[in-house]
Parts: C-alpha cells; structure tokens; sequence
C-alpha cells in the first residue's frame, strides 16, 4: 500500500504523461505502473480521483469491492492538498477553483451544485469507511510525528536522513 500511496499521482509526470496520452488519470498510473512491473498497485490507484466521484454507478460497485487500501489511497488523496485538511476544507478549495456552473461547463471542469453535493457524500462514505477501518475520527487523522522532518529533508534533497517507521 505505501507503493501505491507514494505514486498514485505518478501519470503526472511528463515523461509517465507521455506515454500515457489519451488515458483518464489515474487509469494511466495504473498502466504505467503495471507496463513496469507493479500491476498489483493499480486497484488502489484507479479509485483515487474525485473526478470518480461523479459517477455514480462506478461509486457503487468500487465502494462495494473496495479494499482497505483503495479506501486508504482514495481518502489520503481527498485530505491531502499542500497541507493535511479536513473534507469540508478539501472540497472548499474544490468549489474555489472549479466553482459550479451550468452542467454545458462541466466538461471544462466545473461541476453543478447537485453533482457536487453527490460527490461530497460519495467522499465522505469513504471517510467513514476508512476512519472504521482504523478505528478512529476523522479528526482525529493527523501526519505521523516524522513526517515533517522527512518532508524538509526531501526537499532539500537528503531524503535519506530521515527513517520513518519500518
């Protein structure tokens, strides 16, 4: 799970891109990933867009057949922007850069106000999986103590002084 968490985002690289063309994100991870050896880290990669989110009858059968580490790898991603959020805060800046149009706009990006409210309840029944499935709050999720140590020594380019759990 931490493979597929650390490069479920990995079709955003040009050179992934590249040879990804054409492909939905995260479907391009997938293949990627799988053309390289790793295809048992797609099923926790292809459910992680919110994009997904829209569409409701993929939602039920994937939150039907989800794995614990889908749903870790999809949640991670809707609380993760530059800084650890909470849903509401997530799907605020969502709303900000994306705001609702008619539905003639959504294909540049931008969803209604009733396909929004659908996705937002869509992310937070995987909220709430995945809290049960660590028994926990959603606020009560936080970042592990190390990781903001190995977060600056990633960026300064010494990411290896720095061991996190084992």
């Amino acid at each position: 799970m931490d493979a597929a968490a650390l490069l479920h985002d990995i079709d955003k690289l040009a050179l992934v891109t590249a040879e990804t063309a054409g492909m939905p994100h995260a479907d391009g991870a997938a293949a990627w990933l799988a053309d390289h050896g790793y295809p048992e880290l797609g099923p926790a990669i292809v459910g992680h867009p919110v994009t997904r989110l829209e569409d409701g009858a993929w939602f039920a059968n994937w939150i039907q057949f989800a794995s614990p580490e889908d749903l870790i790898v999809s949640y991670s991603d809707k609380r993760a922007g530059q800084r650890l959020e909470t849903m509401a805060a997530r799907f605020a800046s969502w709303e900000r850069r994306y705001p609702p149009h008619a539905r003639a706009q959504r294909a540049r990006g931008s969803w209604d106000a009733e396909t929004l409210e659908e996705v937002r309840l869509r992310a937070e029944e995987i909220e709430r999986r995945t809290c049960a499935l660590a028994d926990i709050e959603p606020a009560d999720v936080r970042r592990l103590g190390w990781t903001s140590a190995a977060l600056r020594a990633a960026r300064s380019g010494g990411a290896g002084a720095v061991a996190g759990p084992n």
